[in-house]
């Protein structure tokens, strides 16, 4: 609310030097004029905070080039989720309790009650002096005798001088002692306060005045306004009685009795009769009368300068070249929402809907989840690695947006929207080809008859439906939109999929795609029997040792690394040299298995700690991919309780470790870190049934909070709350809670007998399944359906035991072998889900 009306008094203030401008541009003198001026701008003040950006002016402009220079925009999202190490400081440093706690203050909160407190007495003291004239000139009688005007003159003793409320003039009791004159003089002003509105004029003067009290220009605007009451009154009554140096005496001996209240409209007060005197005098000659048309033209001159300074302006990014054909059939259904793309990398895509009122937003990888908007005005989007924010006003207008997000600015470019142009016919062959949508997959695009057909790898073939100027649907569901490059050739695609969000795939010749489809078919092909045979592949143990010692360094050998690993390594370089070195020497590596992804499985005890590693090597002995988890030192850390946190440190230690916490609460928490003041640092805020990870240190506490802020516990990284579960039933309880649960949930065997059918199958009931698993079960199903079909059927499954998160832990015996599975359920739906060595 205070930033809209602190935009509201800026466009008014800005409309107001306008106005002012040109009226001494002019020389406009005439205070008919000017009344009729200023009366349109308090207008457009009282109405701005409802009418700003109604008024939009759209400006089309040309795409930027498709191909975006790396140090322009950040080299891809995994660089952004890529957790800020903690420093290290020396082992040994102990918890502390603080000499004061740390209060933070909220201003926006803070400037909303005083703006509420001064614009509340501003209105209860207009509302008690309206109330109070009102009975006022209730109890006044009305004057007897002859009148001199045709007016409501009544005669109260009350008041000390004449003054007017609403269409009612007030006199004191000794005005019939007054000579002719005088009574003409003041009736004739007063006439022409009532027979111009004035009162209600200055009415809604104060009131503009009340709710904009902190703007200069409110309280300009009534002190002009009253004076120019004034002066338009002084010159109909200096008309009636035909002499200016008596009216001026009149004026000079009125004022020394009125006492006006606030809200009526005297004669002569105090400390204006001077200056009123003054002009009177040295006035050569009289202002002449505005009638009602040429106010109007007054009004509408001013109307423009209205508009501008309301409106807004809104860039389109339109497609510059020819359009996709038309398929000559109307589809059942269209892609309806709004959405605008904003490109944070080659691959990576934030989108923002709007649904009616309702605003959302989407980072590639994440899930859709509505925008939280700020009485700032800006909106949050509540991504796994950290808050993203941004000015929900800016991305209104403005082709490319800045992004905040743990503390970096990232700017971000329009690069496509929905609904777009219309589309005319145009061939469909400039859209067949291949597009990279992953490192390992690739979309294609081809050519059946008037239609166009998309297949990813491994995966059935879709057809497209057209929506617009290069894009089109799947079912009206997913959208592809064809980007060009500044010769209008179609060079990239933007795959906005529900539940995976949006990409950007370039394009790439047919010899590359066949590559890549061939070394994921090959993949495809090994997964299961690496799986089932648990044996890594030769010289992993060398190269992560090897690889180690290089990070250290700071010297990575790149040739030996695939090329999207190379760019991974070089921009995470820094933080995984710290890294390291906070880990110290190796102490010793060993094999832990093989996951269902391919990928080998190392532990390594390093001199300050432990981590994991995963390791894919390719056919030609480079290493394809690597995931590092550090998991922390022999430290167990803890649950410390909500009355310790004023009292709790933060220690950085000298151990990285990988903390998830899983939300099991019903509703939203936030997950703020302690600083080495006992601040709060907001990190993210974790929406029900999703899991949240980070990378910080031994002992860095955090805070869990529910979504008012308010504590739930403090979680201390150790080796014994790596995995923690928020669950309000053991809110506080002591780490390894869970794994004195004996017994396996009630349900949880017939769910994984449900979910293992199947994914066998290819058709997992992602019905009963929270968002999350649905994800992670739609990514992995090609390397998971592979899996089980070579392991033939299920025999039996028996239970092992709880994790940490609360899952419990099976043994599924099959016919050619056996595989570990744990699995989470609560309320008939699966929360969590994991296949293989998971440690």
């Amino acid at each position: 609310m205070i930033a809209t009306l602190a935009e509201a008094a800026l466009r008014s203030f800005v409309l107001g030097g306008v106005v002012w401008f040109g009226l001494n541009l002019f020389r406009v003198r005439n205070p008919h004029v000017q009344m009729t001026a200023w009366v349109v701008v308090l207008l457009a003040s009282l109405a701005m905070p409802f009418v700003m950006h109604w008024p939009t002016l759209t400006i089309t402009r040309m795409p930027l080039p498709v191909s975006v220079p790396d140090d322009f925009l950040p080299a891809d999202i995994s660089m952004l989720e890529a957790p800020q190490p903690a420093l290290p400081i020396p082992p040994g440093a102990a918890v502390v309790a603080p000499a004061k706690a740390a209060v933070s203050i909220n201003w926006w909160l803070v400037a909303t009650i005083v703006y509420a407190g001064v614009a509340g007495a501003l209105l209860l003291r207009l509302a008690i002096g309206l109330c109070l004239t009102w009975r006022l000139a209730r109890a006044a009688r009305p004057m007897s005798g002859p009148q001199l005007i045709d007016a409501d003159v009544r005669v109260s003793r009350e008041v000390g001088g004449p003054v007017t409320f609403g269409s009612t003039i007030l006199v004191p009791p000794q005005f019939s002692g007054w000579d002719a004159k005088k009574r003409l003089a003041v009736l004739a002003h007063e006439g022409a306060h009532v027979a111009n509105r004035d009162f209600y004029v200055l009415l809604l003067a104060s009131l503009n005045r009340a709710v904009f009290w902190f703007s200069p220009f409110s309280w300009w605007q009534l002190a002009r306004l009253a004076e120019l009451a004034e002066i338009i009154s002084d010159a109909e009554a200096i008309e009636v009685i035909d002499d200016r140096w008596s009216y001026a005496e009149i004026l000079l001996d009125v004022a020394t009795s009125a006492n006006p209240r606030p809200v009526e409209l005297a004669m002569a007060r105090v400390s204006t009769v001077r200056a009123r005197v003054e002009r009177i005098i040295a006035a050569a000659a009289m202002p002449v009368a505005v009638g009602w048309r040429k106010r109007l033209w007054i009004a509408a001159a001013i109307i423009p300068a209205v508009i501008v300074s309301a409106g807004m302006i809104a860039y389109r990014t339109p497609d510059p070249a020819p359009v996709a054909a038309d398929t000559g059939e109307v589809p059942a259904q269209h892609y309806r929402p709004f959405v605008n793309f904003y490109a944070m990398g080659p691959a990576s895509v934030f989108a923002i809907f709007r649904e009616g009122d309702d605003l959302y937003g989407q980072l590639t990888g994440q899930r859709r989840l509505r925008l939280t908007v700020g009485s700032d005005g800006s909106a949050a989007y509540a991504a796994s690695s950290g808050e993203i924010t941004f000015p929900l006003d800016a991305e209104r207008r403005s082709s490319e947006l800045t992004l905040r997000m743990n503390g970096r600015d990232i700017r971000a470019v329009r690069v496509a929207e929905m609904p777009t142009a219309a589309a005319d016919p145009a061939s469909l062959d400039q859209y067949v080809g291949w597009y990279r949508i992953a490192p390992n997959r690739v979309l294609m695009v081809r050519r059946e008859g008037d239609r166009l057909q998309v297949q990813e790898t491994v995966q059935g073939r879709a057809t497209l439906l057209a929506e617009g100027a290069d894009v089109f649907s799947i079912r009206g569901e997913n959208l592809l939109i064809f980007l060009r490059d500044e010769q209008s050739k179609v060079s990239r695609v933007l795959v906005q999929n529900s539940v995976f969000g949006a990409r950007l795939a370039p394009r790439i010749d047919a010899s590359v795609a066949q590559a890549i489809e061939a070394d994921f078919a090959r993949r495809l092909a090994e997964v299961p029997d690496r799986f089932r045979e648990q044996v890594p592949v030769a010289g992993g143990k060398e190269m992560i040792l090897r690889g180690i010692e290089d990070l250290r360094r700071g010297t990575p050998n790149y040739d030996r690394m695939s090329a999207p690993l190379a760019a991974k390594v070089h921009r995470q370089l820094s933080e995984s040299q710290a890294t390291f070195v906070a880990l110290g020497a190796v102490e010793s590596i060993f094999f832990r298995g093989v996951g269902p992804g391919g990928y080998d499985i190392y532990g390594a005890k390093f001199e300050n700690g432990t981590a994991e590693f995963r390791l894919m090597i390719e056919p030609d002995g480079k290493a394809g991919d690597v995931i590092f988890r550090p998991d922390g030192n022999d430290e167990l850390g803890g649950i410390v309780p909500c009355s310790e946190e004023a009292r709790v440190r933060g220690r950085a230690g000298t151990s990285p470790i990988r903390i998830m916490i899983y939300n099991e609460m019903g509703e939203d928490i936030q997950v703020f870190n302690l600083d080495a003041d006992g601040n709060r640092r907001m990190q993210s805020t974790v929406r029900s049934n999703v899991s949240w990870a980070s990378t910080t240190t031994v002992n860095n506490p955090w805070v869990i909070a529910d979504k008012s802020g308010r504590c739930l516990e403090v979680l201390v990284p150790g080796r014994q709350t790596r995995f923690h579960n928020v669950e309000a039933s053991n809110i506080g309880a002591r780490p390894g809670r869970a794994a004195r649960r004996a017994v396996p949930i009630a349900n949880g065997e017939e769910m994984l007998r449900r979910y293992i059918e199947g994914v066998g199958k290819g058709q997992p009931d992602y019905e009963r399944m929270t968002s999350e698993v649905a994800d992670i079960t739609r990514q992995q199903l090609p390397f998971d359906q592979a899996i089980l079909a070579r392991l033939g059927a299920l025999r039996a499954v028996s239970f092992r035991g709880v994790t940490a998160l609360d899952s419990d832990i099976y043994v599924a015996q099959f016919a050619n072998g056996s595989a570990e599975w744990r699995i989470g359920v609560r309320n008939g739906t699966i929360t969590k889900i994991a296949l293989g060595p998971n440690f």
